[in-house]
């Protein structure tokens, strides 16, 4: 059962070896794991399939209430599968993965859980279970259980992290904005921001990663009318957050009246519509991941001249995580999603390390620790 893996094992040295893991996930070959191109749900049904795999062994003892503790406030960081000490990821398509790991630096002999007698298990012991699933037929293609010393000394360091902020917008905090006239929350533009916009303005012969222009920065009064328009009750296709980010951006800024190209919305940066100032977001959980730039702390955007963090404005597309259906929008400056929402206290980040698919293309059929 997957809640049996949620404690540590009884005594740090008592984890079984990357090796038995290994072994015991072997079964995993040729099993169905439907994809549903949304990154959290796929990521929770692999780590239930995995414990599920490992919790059929023999499990080392579980430790006892009040014998250990998480070191990280929150747990932020601490590995999921505790019992066996190891993190799941699922490995698809392309011609390299992007192992990303939040809140620890894998390489680190950073203490994550505290035993009473003084023991300790590691950021740098925590064992990585990499799972291919072919995206045709949503079979397990094979299975790689690699430490983080595996990991550097075969294909490098991992990266700098990179700090990620977060907004909370609770179920609660969802039903105002359903609840609000149009089914939007929507604030103006800070005054010095307002007097250099336009009502209306021919964006077709503008690029829309360009810097903001005098004379073509449309006020937030006509961005919420064509917004009111075009994006509540639009259906954006629930594939990986992503995905759906990108479509959103491509439904905006063509609704603004750009010339769009699949293209243009692979470019990314901050804001997303940049000739607008624009950020956009889909969300469809209580998390809004709010990257490199966070209205919570002001200061200047580069490539946007005159605006901060706080006077960037934000379109925030609610959506149904069943049908991908907009239902809500709340749009405002950034000054103003503190006042609507809650910032995450601590701020998140990701370690990155790229593997070649190559790799894993070596392994078919194949269950493997540290090949």
């Amino acid at each position: 059962m997957e809640e049996d893996m949620y404690v540590p094992p009884e005594q740090a040295t008592a984890l079984t070896p990357a090796s038995e893991i290994a072994r015991r996930l072997k079964p995993l070959i040729g099993q169905q794991l439907r994809l549903t191109g949304k990154t959290r749900t796929d990521g929770a049904n692999l780590r239930k399939l995995v414990a599920a795999t490992l919790a059929s062994g023999n499990l080392p003892a579980a430790a006892k209430e009040g014998s250990w503790r998480c070191v990280p406030p929150k747990g932020k960081g601490v590995p999921s599968l505790l019992r066996e000490y190891v993190d799941t990821y699922i490995v698809t398509s392309g011609n390299s993965y992007n192992l990303q790991v939040w809140n620890r630096d894998p390489s680190s002999p950073s203490v994550q859980i505290e035993y009473t007698d003084g023991a300790t298990l590691l950021a740098n012991q925590v064992r990585f279970v990499l799972v291919r699933v072919d995206t045709t037929s949503h079979r397990v293609r094979c299975v790689a259980v690699l430490s983080p010393d595996y990991i550097v000394n075969r294909f490098g360091k991992f990266g700098k992290p990179t700090v990620k902020q977060q907004l909370i917008i609770t179920p609660t905090a969802r039903q105002r904005v359903y609840e609000a006239p149009g089914s939007m929350v929507f604030l103006p533009d800070d005054p010095r921001v307002a007097k250099r916009t336009v009502a209306r303005v021919d964006l077709s012969g503008c690029n829309f990663h360009g810097e903001p222009e005098a004379g073509r920065l449309l006020s937030m009064e006509a961005i919420k009318a064509i917004v009111a328009s075009r994006v509540i009750g639009a259906v954006l296709e629930p594939k990986a957050t992503k995905t759906r980010g990108q479509a959103l951006e491509q439904l905006v800024a063509s609704a603004l009246g750009y010339k769009v190209s699949d293209k243009d919305v692979m470019i990314g940066g901050y804001p997303d519509i940049r000739h607008q100032a624009l950020e956009v977001k889909v969300q469809d959980a209580p998390t809004v991941d709010l990257g490199r730039y966070s209205p919570q702390f002001e200061e200047e955007v580069a490539g946007c001249a005159g605006f901060t963090s706080k006077s960037v404005r934000y379109l925030i597309a609610l959506t149904d995580a069943t049908t991908g259906k907009c239902r809500g929008v709340v749009l405002c400056p950034g000054a103003h999603l503190g006042d609507q929402f809650t910032y995450v206290a601590d701020e998140s980040f990701k370690c990155q390390r790229s593997i070649p698919m190559a790799f894993f293309e070596q392994m078919e059929g194949m269950s493997v620790a540290n090949p």
